[in-house]
């Protein structure tokens, strides 16, 4: 296969500089507190509108407004056991990373991210 990792990051193709916020926490008392958010720099991806057919490997795939594919040759994390799933702000909204893809053959990451608030 041909590693077209490169072309997720290449400006040339309209890739975009992505503000992610990373977040992690615990379980107090039973209920979730938040340690640490840190905002990862230099990571580059392509954004584009998330097709039905993404949607449908979500479980909340039947909420098709509001969510983006992002292809980045960094992992982005999306919710586990030590902390929460990372934070995309792109274009003035934020994005919950839902799903996350490695399409090793290709070299790079998808991710499906669904919208926080708003239409």
């Amino acid at each position: 296969m041909v590693n077209v990792g490169r072309v997720a990051v290449s400006r040339r193709l309209g890739a975009q500089l992505l503000k992610v916020t990373r977040r992690s926490g615990g379980w107090v008392n039973g209920e979730f507190v938040e340690n640490t958010a840190e905002e990862l720099v230099g990571i580059y991806g392509l954004v584009t509108i998330a097709q039905p057919r993404d949607l449908q490997q979500i479980p909340e795939g039947d909420r098709i407004t509001g969510a983006i594919r992002v292809l980045t040759n960094v992992r982005l994390l999306q919710t586990r056991d030590d902390g929460l799933g990372d934070i995309i702000t792109w274009q003035g909204a934020q994005y919950k990373v839902s799903t996350v893809s490695h399409d090793i053959d290709y070299g790079f990451y998808r991710s499906i991210c669904t919208r926080l608030e708003g239409d």
